[in-house]
């Protein structure tokens, strides 16, 4: 069967999500029954928008490896297009901690409203805090600290590509 960037096209079904890699994160789409050039639109919420849109497959996923993701409530296809699309036009601004692509996902899947991958990284950066205040001479602690603290700013950087 044909894939695209790893994932089987017989796997993109509507209202499914899919998670686009990037180097320190996953951006997450929803797959729309709206096509462009053989491929299905996505829905989104990113940083490069601010917004949520509907854009061309290509547009959002560009040559990025895609998973598909672990994001699925029980609501018809039906549903979950209704309730993303619901937002397009809508005043909702992407923030990394209270409502970004993750978030939206979710939301549009009748899921608690949280970003997993966030949480992650926040509590490695906690734990990385942490080490360094209980183990101040342990080389190895300030040394996660400070990889914590520059994936942190990684991928504040990676954030402005989408």
């Amino acid at each position: 069967m044909p894939t695209s960037n790893y994932i089987h096209l017989n796997k993109l079904k509507p209202g499914k999500v899919i998670a686009i890699r990037y180097s320190l994160y996953n951006h997450f789409a929803i797959i729309s029954d709206v096509f462009e050039n053989g491929m299905p639109k996505l829905i989104s919420l990113s940083f490069r928008t601010s917004a949520v849109q509907e854009e061309s497959w290509h547009k959002v996923v560009g040559n990025h490896l895609v998973e598909e993701s672990n994001i699925r409530g029980n609501y018809t296809k039906d549903t979950i297009l209704a309730r993303a699309r619901s937002c397009i036009g809508e005043d909702i601004k992407y923030n990394l901690f209270t409502f970004n692509c993750e978030h939206f996902a979710r939301y549009a899947h009748g899921l608690p409203i949280e970003s997993i991958q966030v949480k992650q990284v926040m509590y490695g950066a906690a734990l990385g805090a942490a080490s360094c205040a209980l183990l101040p001479k342990l080389t190895i602690a300030r040394f996660a600290v400070a990889i914590t603290a520059g994936a942190i700013t990684s991928l504040r950087n990676s954030l402005s590509k989408i």
